[in-house]
């Protein structure tokens, strides 16, 4: 199973925390607060754990 395609949250905060980014910018698929919770939200997940600023776009 590819690990990027599997768990795309912790594979952006690793990668973008081991180059040092300055900026991550994600896309928001404008889940409803039902569909977050149960999902997830990778963008939630890398918001809380990435150590840069984090522009969300819908």
């Amino acid at each position: 199973m590819n690990s990027n395609r599997s768990h795309p949250g912790p594979t952006i905060v690793d990668y973008a925390n081991k180059e040092h980014f300055d900026l991550v910018i994600l896309g928001s698929r404008g889940l409803n607060s039902l569909q977050e919770m149960v999902l997830g939200s990778v963008s939630h997940k890398v918001v809380k754990r990435v150590k840069c600023p984090v522009l969300i776009v819908k």
